[in-house]
């Protein structure tokens, strides 16, 4: 069974070996192995005989297994302590540890052993060497204890199964043992392989524990402070043993002894003075570098007292705050800091009477003459610091990054480009004006603008011309408002104006709205082109139900009223409006997928000789054939697909569509025909326009000639140079030019003659001013004269009469269109009117 657990043992500790590998487990294992080696041939030898042998082959396994213990645990110590001090001072330790035991083995069991001549000087060599192994092993593992080198189980295991080795040899070789002390020793040294197997699992995988800061490893420790004096006592308790006893003592060891314990000891010293002596270098140097670092800083220190006043001189903090040379000493901190920054004021209360806890504060610092001063300060309070005793702050200057923060801010919350409050900000101000309304009872209000043909300048004069525009509009509704209302710019063309604290909001809100469309009357110059821009305008009230979203959301509703219904005016939120604004989102999100799904058509209206009563041409007009709505009609999704910019793509089609239309009718039926199509402002300002129409009179293959481009005056006179510019390019491709809906738009007589045109065309509105034939309208014969003189075709609109009929043909007007000939007409039944080539006029 002895040999059975050794062996066991020593399998443990192989397969240990294999499952984490490392130094430490191979010499452990064969420490171990060794043993188990040694018990098994003296179980050999021992077979046939009654007597057991002084000595065997047996004890050359059995001391190489001291020799791998060893091993093991130096390595482990090295692994875990590479420095040249620790292992020098390990030595000196272990030198301690195995003289002393060395000493009292001699004293009580080696000497008798050795002095013996009776027994061979082999034999007792072999004897001598058990115990001296013991006590080597012995020293090894209490180093490692010592000096918390291992996990505390593992140190356990290790210390137990070498002192059970030590004590079952030291017994064995001391006494004549038989019977149950026999047995005794075997458990002894099986259960020492047993622990050492165990010791074996329990290493932590490379070897050794990082140990804690302990007193060990301070320069001067308590237990090397142990070690160096209790040795010393060894000799007289073992003299003193040894003469209360009667044994006779040998002299000699205990002074070489003594001797060897003062030469350890003084080593001890010689490494303790050395160690001291590196301290303080450290320490001098580490003063120097503090110093230096300080001198260098740009932070300074401030010692504070219980009643929060200087204690130091402080010269860096003097020259920070613009008081160089002044001996701040006994002036109160707070002296420096702003008198409203009461959060520093009751930083500095907490800090006073919160010991050991860091605070961090910035505060403002007011200087005579100069910019406020920030500094961010770090405090903590050591005022029951024996070495310190004061409240220690150390101050930074950070005035550059509160300027970046607030820059940040300020950015964060208002538009790069017009500097006005962006959305995000007029937002919140609108959620506090609504908050404080609780309080003053003033309800606030809204206004949302938008402004009329802005992309058209973008189009046109490129995007530095609209950036420039932008920005004069902002200043111009500045100076229309009141000091304390907001203005921001919300997002493109579209700005916002907050009103508040106003007695009479509602009236205070239509006079800005009045005020700012008079303001923007004024033409800009961009460049070499002056442009007069217009806006629409909404205006809501808050009510008690009223938060920011649905503040700017009425605001905007009534914007687009404004849009819709004529431009350059102002329109205040009614709850009606809210339906016609769902209306035209699902328009124009429909609208957005017409063309490509084919719901778009062309209507064509005739165009009449008025003399001869012949059809001449057509007008080529969009309708929208929605899928669930019917029919609309263009001034319900026309202005919805000029405000979306869909206007420029349903232009396209409409141009390609009616060329296409013009060149087939002229081949099958009227060659002199002409088809006239309408250009929206966007499009005359888009640069490819001029391609656009070329390519659709190419695909077609129809004569320039035959195709008539009509402009209002709006779209003329929003950029007149620009349009200029457009309409000379369109004319060299031979194409005609139409104004449309003359004398209804801004007084345009001065840009007449800038415009290469060749055609007017006089509103409805005007003719339907001409009630009998005996009567004609002065501003029509004048309409009519103007044209003449001008060299231009005239074509009269909305003819619905025969009165009006008659006396146009008396005024020499030569073309008119009108319900008294036809409505538009689909493509089958317009192309039959070319088959008389007549068309009579029709009571209506």
């Amino acid at each position: 069974s002895f040999v059975a657990v050794t062996i066991a043992a020593s399998v443990v500790a192989w397969v240990s070996v294999r499952r984490w590998d490392g130094s430490v487990r191979v010499w452990l294992a064969l420490g171990i192995t060794a043993s188990a080696i040694g018990d098994l041939t003296f179980e050999l030898l021992m077979v046939g005989r009654d007597v057991e042998p002084d000595i065997s082959v047996a004890d050359g396994p059995w001391l190489a297994a001291y020799i791998g213990l060893s091993v093991a645990v130096l390595i482990a110590l090295r692994k875990g302590d590479r420095t040249t001090r620790g292992d020098v001072d390990g030595i000196i330790d272990m030198g301690v540890i195995a003289l002393v035991t060395v000493l009292v083995i001699w004293e009580f069991w080696l000497s008798d052993t050795i002095s013996d001549s009776s027994v061979p000087w082999f034999v007792r060599a072999v004897w001598a060497a058990y115990p001296i192994m013991d006590a080597a092993v012995l020293s090894i593992v209490m180093r490692a204890i010592i000096e918390r080198r291992t996990q505390l189980r593992t140190g356990v295991l290790l210390f137990g199964g070498a002192l059970l080795w030590l004590l079952a040899d030291f017994t064995w070789m001391s006494i004549a043992v038989t019977g149950l002390l026999y047995a005794a020793l075997d458990v002894a040294w099986m259960l020492g392989a047993v622990l050492l197997a165990g010791a074996c699992w329990s290493i932590p995988e490379r070897g050794v524990t990082t140990r804690p800061k302990a007193d060990g490893d301070t320069p001067v420790g308590k237990v090397r402070i142990v070690l160096a004096i209790v040795p010393f006592f060894v000799p007289v308790a073992i003299y003193s043993v040894s003469y209360y006893s009667g044994h006779a003592l040998s002299p000699m060891p205990l002074v070489i002894a003594t001797a060897g314990f003062a030469g350890l000891a003084g080593a001890r010293a010689l490494r303790l003075l050395k160690v001291r002596d590196e301290a303080q270098a450290s320490l001098a140097s580490s003063e120097r570098l503090y110093r230096a670092l300080a001198a260098n800083s740009s932070d300074a220190v401030l010692l504070l007292d219980r009643e929060g006043r200087i204690k130091n001189e402080a010269p860096d903090f003097a020259q920070m705050i613009g008081i160089p040379g002044v001996d701040i000493r006994g002036r109160h901190a707070l002296e420096f800091v702003a008198t409203d920054d009461v959060e520093s004021h009751r930083t500095l209360d907490e800090i006073l009477t919160t010991p050991g806890v860091l605070f961090s504060r910035d505060s403002r610092v007011p200087r005579d003459g100069m910019e406020d001063l920030w500094l961010s300060g770090r405090a903590v309070n050591l005022l029951d610091d024996p070495d310190v005793r004061a409240v220690v702050v150390n101050v930074h200057d950070v005035t550059a990054r509160k300027h970046a923060e607030e820059e940040l801010l300020h950015n964060a919350l208002h538009d790069s480009l017009t500097g006005l409050a962006n959305r995000a900000l007029f937002r919140n101000r609108v959620e506090h004006a609504l908050t404080r309304r609780a309080r003053s009872g003033l309800d606030p209000a809204v206004i949302y603008l938008d402004l009329d043909g802005f992309k058209n300048v973008n189009d046109s004069l490129g995007h530095e011309a609209g950036d420039k525009l932008l920005r004069e509009v902002a200043s111009r509704l500045e100076a229309v408002v009141r000091s304390g209302d907001t203005v921001a710019r919300l997002g493109g063309d579209e700005f916002g104006v907050l009103i508040e604290e106003s007695l009479n909001v509602e009236l205070e809100a239509e006079e800005i709205a009045n005020r700012t469309l008079e303001a923007l009357t004024a033409p800009v110059t961009l460049g070499e082109a002056q442009v007069t821009v217009s806006a629409s305008l909404g205006i809501a009230h808050a009510d008690r139900d009223s938060t920011a979203s649905s503040l700017l959301r009425d605001a905007d509703v009534a914007m687009y009223e404004a849009k819709a219904t004529g431009k350059s005016r102002w329109v205040v939120y009614e709850e009606k409006m809210r339906d016609a604004a769902v209306e035209r989102l699902r328009l124009e999100n429909d609208l957005a997928h017409a063309v490509e799904r084919r719901e778009l058509r062309l209507m064509y209206q005739p165009v009449i000789e008025l003399q001869s009563g012949e059809v001449v041409g057509f007008e080529a007009l969009a309708r929208w054939d929605h899928p669930q709505l019917g029919l609309i009609m263009p001034d319900r999704f026309i202005r919805i697909a000029e405000d979306s910019g869909l206007i420029v793509s349903i232009g396209r089609w409409v141009l390609e569509q009616a060329c296409l239309t013009a060149a087939r009718w002229r081949r099958l039926h009227l060659p002199s025909l002409t088809m006239a199509v309408n250009l929206s402002a966007r499009q005359l300002a888009a640069p490819d326009i001029c391609r656009q129409v070329r390519e659709a009179l190419a695909v077609a293959k129809l004569e320039p000639a035959a195709l008539v481009l009509e402009m209002t005056e709006t779209a003329l006179v929003q950029d007149a140079a620009v349009a200029a510019v457009r309409l000379a390019e369109l004319r060299k491709l031979g194409v005609r030019l139409a104004i449309d809906d003359f004398g209804t738009g801004y007084s345009s007589l001065a840009y007449l003659r800038q415009f290469p045109v060749d055609i007017l065309k006089i509103d409805g509105s005007f003719i339907k001013t001409i009630t009998d034939r005996s009567k004609v309208s002065p501003i029509v014969r004048g309409l009519l004269d103007l044209g003449r003189s001008l060299d231009l075709d005239i074509v009269a609109e909305g003819i619905e009469s025969g009165a009006q009929l008659e006396q146009l043909r008396d005024q020499r007007c030569h073309l008119g269109q009108g319900f008294l000939f036809a409505e538009p007409l689909r493509e089958a039944d317009a192309e039959s009117r070319l088959v008389p080539r007549s068309v009579q006029p029709v009571t209506v």
